[in-house]
């Protein structure tokens, strides 16, 4: 009868640089997503949406023109603000910014605030159109902020839409969302 196997230390060295390795994986995965879910996104005006929300009465897609059509809401541009601010409205430097910026021909291009990990499927006309989702669900109280945030107002994970979803007794099939 031979004694109790002992694990050599050849063994243990190489279970440790395994678990190194699979770390070392889901780091370099998850630094993307992390990043971008805790990096500031500048903007390229401080937008003030209580302004145009709230005092102008506007909807959400007068400037976000393809939330209840397409996958992305889309951000205003060139066009869009031209609408309104082809001449000054209002005395603040961020209104006459953004007419100086329309009158000598510059892009006025909005980051992307929200994001979703490549994998999830999402379109805002299934949810706001077809769910008849609003907007304050998923962005919370953006259209009340005087200048853009610099994060989410709102931290949209698996388990956000999951209980959503739970809550409207609509599909949790991983099919449905995950590519």
């Amino acid at each position: 009868m031979s004694p109790p196997s002992v694990a050599q230390p050849g063994s243990l060295f190489r279970r440790l640089v395994l678990v190194a390795g699979i770390l070392a994986v889901v780091a370099v995965i998850a630094s993307p997503l992390l990043a971008r879910r805790h990096s500031s996104v500048p903007q390229p005006i401080e937008f003030n949406h209580r302004k145009h929300t709230q005092d102008l009465q506007l909807t959400c897609s007068l400037c976000h023109q393809y939330v209840g059509t397409s996958a992305h809401s889309g951000l205003p541009g060139e066009e869009t603000c031209g609408l309104c601010h082809s001449t000054q409205q209002g005395e603040s430097e961020e209104a006459a910014r953004v007419t100086a910026l329309l009158e000598a021909g510059e892009p006025v291009r909005f980051n992307k605030l929200f994001g979703l990990p490549e994998h999830v499927f999402y379109t805002h006309r299934r949810h706001v159109t077809l769910g008849e989702v609003e907007c304050v669900d998923c962005h919370g109280d953006i259209a009340d902020t005087e200048r853009p945030p610099r994060r989410p107002l709102v931290t949209v994970d698996m388990d956000f839409c999951m209980d959503c979803h739970e809550a409207r007794e609509v599909s949790n099939d991983c099919n449905a969302c995950h590519r």
